[in-house]
Order: structure tokens, then C-alpha cells, then sequence
């Protein structure tokens, strides 16, 4: 079973698509609404919309040509600004396009009731049934059925169009602006949600032919026509219904045509209505699940739903977001949902336009787009001022909900994603491209440091005595000359029986004298919050523990560990022990972050102490460019040249990672592992899962001041980590 999507849409496929998740209830449900808010200027909110919502559809366009992969809004936005970021973007845009597909849905019941008294939520939940098994049929079988949808609808709004369009009365556009400016922003808030569609399309470019030159004809081509269509049908309405009039009714085009199509025309508008329904819903669906599969890929969702099934579609991300879908339609009411997609939607439009910023900005060899957006970055800027201008009109409670789904997806990626992702963007990659030079200094000097100065060890009961002997090994080989080691053991009931303190103190001189090492104080077991007091009071610069084999047999001692790491001002190295030989080769990890200072300088300190060799060991991601590994080789050659001793350099690109860390590690007698602090991660962040499987004994180490930023760049780092 395969984890890549079968290319069999085209051109008129995409195109299908993206007016399928248009066309629908903008068509046949909003302009009655919209009518209410703005009067005859309806006609104009529709225009203004689709104004801005063309820089987003440049924008993505431009992004899919060089990115055609499903994920979309997701995949983008988490390449240009980190995986925080893109969760934010693919959480919120999937809530949002199931919220549409669902008051798509219901919208139905206004227009079946023309027809009789038929249950509007049962049907609902049937047709949303139906569409969740065409799409589990394929996207190929779903393209069909599209087309064929749109084909009809597109048919019934030209003859809608050239058969109202001499029984329009100029005169019920008299007062244009009844309700001001504010009145057509309102309903240009409102409408917005018609043109959300144009651009989801993106999110199956994997499924896309000739991607470079499919997707933004198909994109561009579906917002020309609609952004003609949305006001030449609003205009149609008002002109033979009067604005009063169409104000008060959620079937504006039926009611429109049986002004001038008689009963038959009623009938076949109203068919149409119901096919155009189904339509968006379908494609809401189609676009929607492809948003978890995507996540999936990059370890931010569970890696079920990144399965596909052997008709190439990811079966299980489509049942999920079906199964949202129909307990949407049973349960909520909708029609303020979909302000909430509208509004959500307008923010992330405004990241889609920032996304193409960053990429442009960070000049990175590897993103080469087929299709450039005109005008740039004004057509970028216009569009996230248009967005936001628009958003405040959205009312309290989009603007909220809005907020809460935000919420939602940064509390989703601190809880599951973070320690999964990787932390790769087109950000982050021109952020490491300016510092280099910086941290090449900073990292000139920290080889030039003696080392610790004072040095707390901290052991746990029971711990046997061969692992004492090489924690106290490690400290003095971090330690500098004339430092201090002092040594301690974590305990939850703080200081036990002084006769088993003595015992254990007399045998600690005991191993220490053995090895070697002078110690400055042996201190009596203390609780977690006393230690990290001591550390305060005596200036202690590092932080040394071992992490037990079994992390979840010793929850208690490993979460007051972790608590110390968080919460004690010095640096920290968790020992994850194996047996420590001779040590000969040291094999320090590239985290993929900013690289970590502290790592190396401790590293190179224990190998001037051990006359031990170097590897410098990094994996990048599959779809890396010769360009990046070379920056990142002309890193580890800065190095070379700054530490005095045997070094040798490994850059691979892979895309498994935790397996490929491991057989880069091979034959080495140590690991380095520069680890980032998670809280909500207890028990297993990324750098556990590498210590657990490389062979070789691992330091993992946590810098509590690490290579200082600017304010402005460590804002940025948080929001692209």
C-alpha cells in the first residue's frame, strides 16, 4: 500500500473543483442575505470579494507550481513558517471547509421544501453519506461526478443570466448604499464565504497532471468566472425581485426565476440549486480530508490517517472528516458557522499572502515556481490589508470563534506535534542562512571555554555503582580546572535515614577516589525544589543526570527531573546510559534547529579529555536541495577548521529519520543530542525517541541561554518551531 496520491485530475478537472467548492450556497442562499445587509450594493460586496480574495488565489498559484503536493493551505504555510503555523493553518481551514460542506448541506431543506414537505436533516445526512463513499471511490470517480455537476450548474446560470437580464429595473437600484459603507463591508464579510473554494483546489495537487501548468489555469480561470458570475446573478436577482423582497427570502434564485422563467424555470433553478448544493459539498469533502492526510505525512496527526487505500485515496483521513461532517449537519445550527469558516478563512489568506513573502524573502535555491505572482509583493500586501479590514466587519462571535480555533490548533501541535515535526521551513532556513556567521563566532568561543565551572550531579536510588563511576567520568570531563562537582540524589521524601546517607556517602569518596575525580560536596538527598534552590544560591552552571533505562517504570523521578531542566537556571545533560566504554568517537547530531552551541563545546570538551575523535551527523528532509546540504556542509567545514581534533562530517538526506540517526551513529562510543525543552511531552519528545535508538550511550542537552537572537528573532522562532 502506497503513500502517494495516483495524478489523474486535468485541467478542466481543477477547474471543476474549485468553482464545485464555490458554487453553491453564495449562489443560492447568501445573496438574500447579503441583499439584507447592503441593499442593491450586494451586487458590489460580491465584486470586492472576489477583488480579494484574487491576491490569495496569485499567491497560492504560485506556491502549488513549486509545492504540488496535497495539503494545500497546510502544506505551505508549514514549509514557509514552521509546523505551529501550518497546524494553526490545516486545523482551522479543515473545520472551516466542513463547516461550508455542511451548511451546504442543510441549505438544501429551503429549496427541497419547494418541492413538499420532505425532512431536511435526514436528507442531509443521506446525500452527506453518498459523498463520503464517492470520495472514498477515488479522486478520478469524484473528478467525474464533478464535472458533470458543474457543467449542468454552469448551463442553468448563463440561461439564469441571458433570460433575466432584459427584466431588470434599473430602478430597484435606487438607493445603491441604503446602509452606507459599513453596510457593503458587512456583506462583504458575508459573501467572502462564497469565494473560499477558489483556491482548496491546491490541496489535491498531488492528484493534478502537469501540476506547473494545470493548477493556476485552473485556479485563476475559476475566480475570472466566478468573480463575474457571483455579481452578474446578484444583479439579475435584485433588478427583478427588488432588494426589499429578496431580502426576506433563503431561496433568492428561485424566487428571482419565477419572475421571469414561469414554473418550469422555478423547477429546473430549483433542481439545479440542490445539484449545486451537493456539488460544493462534494467538493468541501474532496479538499477537506486531503488536510489531515497532509498532517500525517509530517508527524502532526496520527499516521493512520496518511494511509491510502489501492484506489489512492486516504481512506481513513475521509472517514474522519466525514464523520465530523454528518455530526455537523445533525447537530449544529450552520448558518453562523459558515461566518465563522468566512472569518477564519480571512486570516488564513492573509498567511497563504505571507507564505509567498517568506519563500520569496529567503531566497532558497529550491523554490522555483513555474507561475509567478504579478506585482509582487503589493498584490501580497493588498491582500492581507483587504483580509483584515474585512475581519473586523465579521461581528463578535466569528471573531472569537476564530480565536478559539487558533487556540485549538497551537494547544494541538504543543500536545502531539511538536516533538514529531519537523521543524523545517523556508523561515527558519533564511534565519539560520544570516546567523551563520554569528554562530560560528559564538561557537569559536565556547571551544575557547575551560569548561563548567561548578557541576551538580544528580543520582537516584538504587543506581549501581559502574553508573556512578561514569556519571562522575562525564562531570569531570566537563568540568574546567579548579571547577567544582558536587553530587546528590533526587528524592521524592526528601533526606532519608543519616545512617544510609553515611553509607552512601562513604561509598560515593569511595568510587570518586577510584576514578579519579575530587569532589567539592557530597549533599544529602533532597526533593526536586530544594536542588533546584541549591543551584540558584551556588552559581551551578550544569546540570547532570542519568535519564533511567526505563523512562515510564520511574515516572515520579524522571518528571521532577524534567521539572529542574524547566525550571533551574543552568544548563542541563540527561544521561541516557548504555554502558559508557573508552570513549574514542563522539557522534554530535544536527537538530534541524538553530544549531546549538552548547552541544558542540561539551562534546569537544570531553573529546580533548579522551582523545576522542568527531562526527558531525545530520539528516535532512528527501526533497532537500543540493544548495541546502551545502550550507549545511559549509557549517560542519567551520567547525572542522575550529576544533583540534579528528572530524569527519555526515549529511544525508532520508526520509526516515529516527533510523537513519542510528546507522549514521554506528561505531560511535558517544551521542550528542541538542534537545528542545516540551513540557507537555513528558515521558517521550523527539530527543528520547533518538537516544532509544542509537546504540551507543546518549547525552541529550538542554541550553537554558543558548546562542541569543533578537526579541524579533526569537518571536519569530516560536511561531515557526
Amino acid at each position: 500500500m502506497t503513500d502517494r496520491l495516483e495524478a489523474k485530475l486535468g485541467l478542466y478537472g481543477v477547474f471543476a473543483v474549485s468553482v464545485g467548492a464555490m458554487i453553491g450556497s453564495g449562489i443560492f442562499v447568501l445573496p438574500g442575505l447579503a441583499t439584507k445587509i447592503a441593499g442593491p450594493a450586494a451586487v458590489l460586496a460580491y465584486f470586492i470579494a472576489g477583488l480579494i480574495i484574487f491576491p490569495a488565489a496569485l499567491s497560492k498559484s504560485e506556491m502549488a507550481t513549486a509545492m504540488p503536493e496535497s495539503g494545500g493551505t497546510y502544506l505551505y504555510i508549514d514549509r514557509a513558517m514552521g509546523p505551529l503555523m501550518g497546524t494553526i493553518a490545516g486545523f482551522g481551514v479543515w473545520f472551516s471547509i466542513i463547516f461550508k460542506a455542511a451548511f451546504a448541506l442543510v441549505g438544501l431543506g429551503a429549496y427541497v421544501a419547494l418541492f413538499g414537505d420532505i425532512p431536511v436533516r435526514p436528507l442531509a445526512l443521506g446525500l452527506g453519506a453518498g459523498i463520503i463513499l464517492i470520495n472514498i471511490a477515488g479522486a478520478k470517480t469524484t473528478a467525474r461526478f464533478q464535472s458533470t455537476l458543474i457543467a449542468v450548474v454552469l448551463s442553468v446560470l448563463v440561461l439564469f443570466v441571458a433570460r433575466g437580464a432584459g427584466e431588470v429595473d434599473p430602478t430597484e437600484f435606487e438607493p445603491f448604499l441604503p446602509h452606507g459603507l459599513k453596510g457593503l463591508l458587512s456583506a462583504t464579510g458575508l459573501v467572502f464565504v462564497s469565494f473560499i473554494g477558489v483556491t482548496k483546489v491546491a490541496s489535491i495537487a498531488e492528484e493534478v497532471r502537469n501540476p506547473k501548468r494545470n493548477l493556476p489555469a485552473g485556479i485563476l480561470l475559476s475566480v475570472g468566472v466566478m468573480i463575474i458570475i457571483y455579481p452578474l446573478i446578484t444583479w439579475v436577482m435584485i433588478g427583478t425581485s427588488g432588494a426589499e423582497e429578496l431580502a426576506e427570502t433563503v431561496t433568492p434564485m428561485s424566487h428571482a426565476a419565477a419572475q421571469f422563467m414561469g414554473t418550469v424555470g422555478v423547477d429546473i433553478v430549483t433542481i439545479v440549486a440542490i445539484i449545486a448544493l451537493v456539488s460544493m459539498a462534494n467538493a468541501g469533502l474532496l479538499a477537506s480530508s486531503r488536510y489531515p492526510f497532509a498532517m500525517a505525512r509530517q508527524a502532526l496527526a496520527p499516521p493512520a490517517l496518511a494511509r491510502v487505500s489501492p484506489r489512492s485515496t486516504p481512506t481513513y483521513s475521509i472517514l474522519l472528516t466525514g464523520a465530523v461532517l454528518l455530526t455537523l449537519i445533525a447537530t449544529v445550527p450552520l448558518l453562523e458557522l459558515a461566518k465563522l469558516a468566512s472569518a477564519f478563512q480571512l486570516i488564513v489568506f492573509s498567511l497563504v499572502n505571507l507564505s509567498v513573502i517568506a519563500f520569496r524573502e529567503s531566497h532558497l535555491d529550491w523554490y522555483q515556481p513555474s507561475f509567478r505572482s504579478p506585482l509582487y509583493p503589493w498584490t501580497q500586501i493588498v491582500g492581507i490589508a483587504g483580509a483584515l479590514i474585512l475581519l473586523t466587519q465579521m461581528g463578535i462571535v466569528p471573531m472569537v470563534g476564530s480565536i478559539l480555533i487558533v487556540a485549538g490548533g497551537v494547544l494541538w501541535y504543543r500536545l502531539f506535534g511538536q516533538s514529531r515535526a519537523s521543524k523545517e521551513s523556508a523561515s527558519l532556513d533564511a534565519l539560520r542562512i544570516r546567523d551563520t556567521d554569528r554562530l560560528v563566532s559564538l561557537t569559536e568561543a565556547a571551544l575557547a571555554h575551560p569548561g563548567a565551572s561548578h557541576v551538580l550531579v544528580l543520582s537516584w536510588r538504587g543506581m549501581k555503582r559502574r553508573r556512578l563511576r561514569e556519571m562522575l567520568q562525564i562531570a569531570a570531563d566537563l568540568t574546567r580546572a579548579g571547577g567544582r562537582i558536587d553530587i546528590s540524589r533526587l528524592d521524592r521524601g526528601g533526606t532519608g535515614d543519616d545512617r544510609e546517607e553515611q553509607a552512601w556517602a562513604i561509598e560515593i569518596e569511595a568510587i570518586a577516589a577510584k576514578v579519579g575525580v575530587e569532589l567539592n560536596e557530597i549533599i544529602p538527598s533532597a526533593i526536586r525544589e530544594d536542588h533546584q534552590k541549591r543551584i540558584d544560591e551556588n552559581d551551578i552552571d550544569l546540570l547532570l543526570a542519568e535519564m533511567p533505562s526505563d523512562v515510564r517504570a520511574n515516572r515520579p523521578f524522571v518528571r521532577d527531573l524534567r521539572w529542574m531542566r524547566d525550571n533551574s537556571e543552568c544548563d542541563t545533560i540527561l544521561f541516557r546510559n548504555r554502558g559508557l566504554s573508552e570513549i574514542d568517537n563522539i557522534v554530535i547530531m544536527g537538530s534541524g534547529g538553530p544549531y546549538d552551541v552548547l552541544k558542540i563545546s561539551l562534546a569537544d570538551r570531553i573529546a580533548q579529555r579522551e582523545d576522542a575523535s568527531i562526527r558531525f551527523v545530520h539528516v535532512v528532509n528527501e526533497e532537500a536541495t543540493d544548495a541546502q546540504v551545502a550550507s549545511i556542509a559549509e557549517y560542519h567545514e567551520h567547525l572542522h577548521r575550529m576544533i583540534d581534533l579528528p572530524t569527519e562530517s555526515r549529511i544525508e538526506p532520508a526520509g526516515e529519520l529516527l533510523e537513519t540517526l542510528a546507522r549514521l551513529s554506528r561505531g560511535a562510543n558517544l551521542v550528542v543530542i541538542g534537545a528542545v525543552a516540551t513540557r507537555f511531552n513528558v515521558f517521550a519528545d523527539l530527543a528520547d525517541r533518538i537516544a532509544e535508538m542509537v546504540d551507543a550511550p546518549a547525552l541529550l542537552v538542554y541550553a537554558k541561554v543558548s546562542a541569543r537572537k533578537s526579541v524579533l528573532g526569537r518571536v519569530i522562532e516560536y511561531f515557526i518551531y
